[in-house]
């Protein structure tokens, strides 16, 4: 049953991106950014299937619901974000432990770097309802800097400077695991 809803998701996943690149050629629009043009997309797609099974997905969700919704519902509203992605970034980068800490240095719910919060007017950030605040402030701010939901989020998780950089050379954020982490999180929040 666990690897019929992985291929079922997948099947799925890459159907949807087969289809919303037909729907540009069909149309006629552009796509902001250049569309892949190998199995870099298919790659992405796998290892966010494998990342986690649904069930791991749905107890987390409920997770940062009892513990933080109705926080990150306030907190979405003062920065006039989605609560939904607010949610589902903190439980991709965190996986709800209020004490992680990557490598990189992004600590607590939402993975914020301590000088990211500081920029944010956070001076910590290592409790979880300022790591939350920091976070939704600092996505917001991408959101209006890219104009756009997933180089938002790829901006979030690799830093605005290397997504500029990226764009510059053909980026699609349709290849990153993340983006695809996020969306098939989102699909379980409350």
């Amino acid at each position: 049953m666990h690897k019929l809803s992985i291929s079922l998701f997948a099947a799925i996943a890459i159907i949807l991106t087969i289809a919303l690149n037909c729907e540009y050629r069909f149309i006629g629009g552009t796509p902001l950014y250049q569309q892949a043009r190998d199995n870099r997309v298919d790659k992405a797609i796998l290892k966010s299937v494998v990342w986690a099974t649904d069930e791991e997905i749905r107890r987390l969700a409920e997770i940062i619901e009892k513990k933080y919704g109705s926080q990150i519902e306030q907190i979405s509203r003062k920065y006039y974000a989605c609560p939904e992605d607010i949610k589902a970034i903190a439980i991709v980068e965190s996986l709800t432990d209020e004490n992680a800490e990557s490598s990189a240095g992004a600590v607590g719910l939402m993975g914020v770097k301590r000088e990211t919060g500081k920029e944010m007017g956070f001076d910590d950030v290592e409790g979880p309802i300022n790591n939350l605040k920091a976070g939704t402030k600092y996505y917001k701010m991408l959101l209006k800097k890219f104009k756009d939901r997933e180089l938002a989020l790829a901006a979030y998780n690799l830093g605005p400077g290397e997504v500029g950089n990226r764009l510059n050379n053909g980026f699609d954020p349709e290849t990153m695991d993340y983006i695809w982490k996020i969306r098939r999180v989102a699909r379980f929040i409350i």
